[in-house]
């Protein structure tokens, strides 16, 4: 797969690149990982959250949701939008809304995000959440006698929920007990990371999991298929724990040592140096170990905790990971023929518009006859033509996703989860074996982006 560039990056002048661990350096069997998500965020909810043993009945689809949603807490509603903020589709709960239930909610077809009601499913972790989530407004809506509370605290209770999961080992004790079903190991990760430490680049890890975890998923996918180290520890001049990100990029946070034998920690209020630690903050970091800001590349796969956070407190150059990216490359390959039969469609239809347009002017600016025949005629062929482009946008969208289409796209203008990386990542990737297809000295550059008086 390739790499796309939003901005120049060179990376001859980048010294030292540092990784996100999960769904980053270590790739998931998402659809599996979520699933495992789902069933102990529903058990949390009923042991601790004294929700109806009912919902133990829901059924996790993967499907059901795409990142860069945004779901509504006080309505229940899940919603995909475009980079201007404009409705494409919405859901309440599991039921798609009609384009009149999406007016009459919404007072037009935009909404305002920087509003506390709106979260954003900017992860992959984020998928399960969501899937619950509607599962619950469903069962409120239908079910009132189990006074189930309102959508937003619903919501608090989901994330809550989902939080404790990852927080308190539960989920990944499971994991580390099956790694082979919920980790993919990928050799040519570990052959790219190799072969920038041939030239000359310094390779950090700074990850929100704990040390054990850490070491747990590197010892399986990382240390085995090393050629010119003994263990990920040597490959890696630095490994951040515990990071707290996006806090690890904003605030002073301090430094704790962590022995790699024993897990135990000490006090760093020292110059830090190479080994493992747990906490601490970017800015220290990048001075201790003597470089500038545009010096350091850091690549994550979430959008606010690793990306738009560190874009904006720091000066690292940044690199997105989008698991999903590969699969919508291949459906746009393989959609090519809709997309040019709907582009000669839409060609004809708007030369039968300036037609009609003409007839009118015709009659009304130049006062000449008309027959309404011809007009009549010119709008058969239109509507003909409008239900030959529908046809062709079905077929089109069965190589997306079925419930939500592209996730980079929110109909004909690109979504907002898009135009976030737009903005904030300097190039993204499907994954960090990529860069096997360039040299680690390699320039990146965009391609000259057309504004619509220069087509």
């Amino acid at each position: 797969m390739a790499i796309y560039v939003n901005r120049v990056l060179n990376m001859k002048h980048i010294k030292a690149i540092g990784f996100d661990m999960d769904h980053t350096l270590v790739r998931y069997h998402s659809d599996v990982f979520e699933e495992l998500t789902f069933n102990e965020t529903i058990r949390k909810l009923v042991t601790e959250l004294n929700y109806p043993l009912e919902i133990e009945k829901f059924e996790f689809d993967f499907l059901k949701a795409v990142r860069g949603l945004i779901v509504d807490m006080e309505y229940g509603n899940i919603i995909k939008v475009s980079l201007y903020n404009k409705i494409k589709n919405a859901y309440h709960g599991g039921r798609e809304l009609t384009y009149r239930e999406q007016q009459r909610i919404y007072k037009g077809s935009s909404v305002d995000l920087s509003e506390e009601r709106y979260l954003s499913i900017d992860t992959a972790f984020s998928i399960a959440f969501t899937v619950v989530f509607a599962q619950l407004v469903d069962l409120k809506d239908n079910k009132p006698e189990l006074d189930l509370p309102p959508y937003q605290e619903i919501a608090a209770d989901v994330l809550r929920s989902v939080d404790m999961v990852h927080r308190d080992g539960s989920l990944k004790d499971i994991v580390t007990a099956d790694l082979d079903k919920y980790v993919i190991k990928d050799p040519e990760t570990v052959e790219a990371l190799e072969r920038f430490v041939t030239y000359g680049k310094k390779l950090w890890i700074i990850t929100n999991s704990d040390y054990n975890y850490t070491r747990a998923l590197l010892d399986h996918t990382i240390t085995p298929f090393l050629k010119n180290h003994k263990h990920w520890s040597d490959l890696f001049e630095l490994t951040v724990t515990l990071a707290a990100k996006p806090r690890f990029f904003t605030e002073k946070l301090p430094f704790l040592k962590v022995d790699p034998e024993t897990a135990m920690m000490e006090n760093w209020d020292k110059k830090i140096e190479p080994g493992i630690f747990q906490g601490g903050y970017a800015l220290k970091l990048q001075a201790d170990m003597g470089l500038k800001g545009d010096e350091i590349l850091y690549l994550g796969d979430h959008i606010y905790g690793d990306i738009l956070r560190l874009k904006k407190s720091c000066d690292w150059r940044t690199a997105l990971v989008i698991e999903e990216l590969d699969q919508e490359v291949q459906a746009y390959k393989s959609t090519k023929e809709y997309s040019i039969e709907i582009d000669n469609l839409m060609a004809q239809k708007i030369s039968l518009e300036k037609e009609v347009d003409d007839l009118y002017a015709k009659e009304h600016e130049f006062k000449q006859s008309v027959a309404k025949d011809e007009v009549l005629a010119k709008f058969d062929e239109i509507e003909k033509i409008d239900r030959q482009i529908g046809k062709q946008i079905k077929q089109y969208e069965k190589h997306f996703n079925p419930y939500w289409g592209e996730v980079m796209r929110a109909g004909a203008e690109p979504s907002v989860f898009a135009s976030q990386i737009e903005r904030y990542a300097c190039i993204y990737m499907t994954k960090i074996a990529d860069f096997n297809g360039y040299n680690p000295r390699h320039y990146y550059r965009p391609k000259k982006r057309r504004m619509a008086h220069e087509m």
